[in-house]
Order: structure tokens, then C-alpha cells, then sequence
């Protein structure tokens, strides 16, 4: 019973310092036990390293710990950091890895190109359309400016029945194919991505 304050006190400031920086360097928190067991796979890593004189494989890890290949596997991809993307790539570069990920939904020139000149030539073969079936497409379709709408609701602005919207979008669909087909394509290519 006579021991001192002090030992007590720096076993718990350190406990408390290890803890504060479990909690609070990772972007994601992982809980203590597992950062606790992911410093003996990482101490292993380093003395293995030491030793051999290269990184040690996840397999090397798992033989010199005594533990299953896939558990040092999933307990190292954990270690994996965060960064920014907006973070400086580094050297003499000031560009930031947002700056140079390539964005798979924006079209590039040649696709923003193209899609212009499809949209001339669908608007081109709708005027060849008599006006009620252009009328209907295009309000069914939000071609020439209008949203797309459902066939009951083109039929209540242009004061059809909902059948009669159908009819004409029917044939006026036939009468674009031959149009289409006139011209050596086919209707399903304007809708291929």
C-alpha cells in the first residue's frame, strides 16, 4: 500500500495519451481492441521487414503471428489511409488528385459533339412528321422543348383520349423508323449508349 502517487499517475497519462491518439488519427475511428490488434500485426510488419529486408507479404505476417492468412489480410487492409482529394499530389505539383480524376459521367468533347448533332437530326426528322404526330412525340419523348409526360397527360393537353395519344405516337414512331431506315440506320441506334 505504500506505493507512490507518480507510479500510478503515468501508467494512466500514458493509457490516456495511447488511447486520445486510437480515437482521434484515423478519419474513420475503428474501436481500441481492433487498433490494439492491428499494432501487433503493423509491429510484426516492421521487425519482419527488419529482418528480411523487404515488406513482408500478408502470409509471412500470418506464419511469424500463428494466425489465419485471410484475418492479417483483412486486419491490414484496415491500415489503409484516407485522403483527400483535394490534398496536393506533392513534388512540384500544386494540382490535387480532383484535379486530375477523370469524371466517367461528363462527356468529353467529341461525345458533347455528337450528342448535338443527334439532337439536330432527331429534331431535323421530327418536321418530317405530319404536325399531330411531331406534336405527340415531342411531348412525349420532352423533344422540342417540352417535358416528357405520360400519354394521359399529353392527351389532356392536346385535348385527345389516351388511345388516341397511343395511335399517334404508334404511327408516328413507324413513319420515323422508315425515315430512319431511308437513311441506312435504325431506330434502336439512337438509343444506344
Amino acid at each position: 500500500m505504500g506505493s507512490r502517487f507518480s507510479t500510478y499517475a503515468t501508467w494512466w497519462i500514458r493509457q490516456t495519451i495511447e488511447r486520445a491518439i486510437m480515437n482521434q488519427t484515423r478519419t474513420i475511428r475503428l474501436p481500441i481492441h481492433i487498433v490494439k490488434e492491428l499494432n501487433v500485426y503493423l509491429r510484426t510488419a516492421r521487425e519482419l521487414s527488419h529482418k528480411l529486408d523487404h515488406e513482408p507479404s500478408a502470409e509471412e505476417i500470418a506464419e511469424q503471428l500463428d494466425k489465419p492468412v485471410d484475418d492479417v489480410s483483412r486486419m491490414l487492409r484496415l491500415n489503409e489511409r484516407i485522403t483527400s482529394v483535394d490534398t496536393p499530389l506533392g513534388g512540384d505539383s500544386e494540382k490535387a488528385l480532383l484535379d486530375i480524376l477523370a469524371d466517367e459521367k461528363e462527356n468529353g468533347p467529341e461525345d458533347t459533339t455528337q450528342d448535338d448533332d443527334m439532337k439536330q437530326s432527331i429534331v431535323k426528322w421530327l418536321f418530317e412528321l405530319n404536325a399531330k404526330q411531331r406534336e405527340v412525340l415531342a411531348r412525349r419523348f420532352g423533344l422540342l422543348g417540352y417535358e416528357a409526360a405520360t400519354l394521359e397527360d399529353v392527351g389532356r393537353e392536346i385535348g385527345l383520349t389516351r388511345e388516341r395519344v397511343r395511335q399517334i405516337q404508334v404511327e408516328g414512331l413507324r413513319r420515323l423508323r422508315e425515315i430512319l431506315q431511308g437513311q441506312g440506320l435504325n431506330i434502336e441506334a439512337l438509343f444506344r449508349e
